[in-house]
């Protein structure tokens, strides 16, 4: 069995587990960096030096972080054809040895987070683009859910009369479904968009059902009203709200829960709490955030905890 063709048992694999755009990432990962190199190479014969080889490769090229993942997949890989009995052994490599072998970086996890001013213009400047690409980022700025949740939401998962919001488990990365309680400004936003029985995506784009697929020319929009100094991705938007309820004095289980974090450990097994009046609470107190202070242009409305919240 060669390298490549245990790859695509390892997708099949993995499909039923994984979201459809991270096999889209790992087949695109494989094929660009490692089929050329391995490809073709008998998978029981892969050792240290060929890890090695492809994740230098990689590094190499000016792309150190993508080494890094690289270097997961290739291991990722190996380990399941250990299982399978396609490899006696998988070869030892350790991640921190590889990079310093390669010159690899390490990653660090983003810190950034939006200022008062950028929330402002984000929310300003959304109002002059197209519908289709300000609802995209006002949503995003309003409810704090990842980027394909938005851009893939269904109407079908809209609950018009109690506003609420339902990611099935199929689409979302807990794989658990997830429910929303959307604040006014975003159900002023779906009303905007709905007519009696709408089907298919709210952020149809062009072509019939098809999503709209412009995250990436927004961020870039964005960026050039702002001047160029804007550095912020659409992830950084999701961490932005996280730490604005935190700094609402919002308590910590139910700021995660609103961005679909599940609880670990015990309190995984033992708190069947939903919290959902207390998740509407927190998004009705951010989106006002966001709305008055857009609407004034000022700090007057800081992200104070109010005595009692959460």
């Amino acid at each position: 069995m060669t390298v490549t063709m245990a790859h695509s048992e390892y997708i099949e694999a993995m499909r039923s587990s994984l979201r459809a755009s991270t096999i889209s990432l790992k087949k695109t990962m494989f094929k660009t960096h490692v089929e050329g190199a391995l490809g073709k190479r008998l998978i029981r014969t892969v050792r240290r030096s060929d890890v090695v080889d492809v994740v230098g490769g990689v590094s190499a090229k000016g792309f150190p972080v993508q080494a890094n993942r690289v270097f997961s997949e290739v291991m990722a890989l190996l380990r399941w054809c250990e299982q399978k009995g396609y490899v006696d052994g998988v070869p030892s490599a350790r991640k921190k040895d590889v990079r310093a072998a390669t010159g690899g970086a390490k990653e660090l996890a983003r810190r950034r987070v939006l200022s008062e001013g950028e929330i402002i213009a984000v929310w300003n400047l959304t109002a002059n683009m197209g519908d289709l690409t300000g609802d995209f980022l006002r949503l995003l700025l309003l409810t704090g859910q990842r980027r394909d949740e938005v851009r893939l939401m269904v109407w079908g998962e809209v609950d018009m009369d109690a506003s609420l919001w339902t990611i099935p488990a199929s689409r979302y990365k807990t794989g658990y479904s997830h429910t929303v309680p959307l604040p006014k400004q975003a159900m002023d936003i779906l009303r905007s968009r709905w007519v009696e029985g709408a089907t298919g995506y709210v952020l149809a784009g062009r072509g019939e059902n098809k999503p709209f697929n412009g995250a990436a020319s927004a961020v870039r929009r964005l960026r050039k009203e702002l001047g160029g100094k804007a550095d912020f991705t659409l992830h950084d938007i999701r961490r932005t709200l996280r730490t604005g309820l935190a700094r609402m004095g919002i308590d910590e289980t139910t700021a995660e829960m609103v961005i679909g974090h599940i609880p670990q450990g015990i309190v995984k097994v033992y708190d069947q709490h939903d919290r959902m009046e207390e998740r509407r609470t927190a998004l009705k107190r951010w989106a006002e955030y966001v709305e008055r202070v857009a609407t004034v242009g000022s700090n007057v409305f800081a992200l104070q905890a109010t005595k009692g919240a959460g």
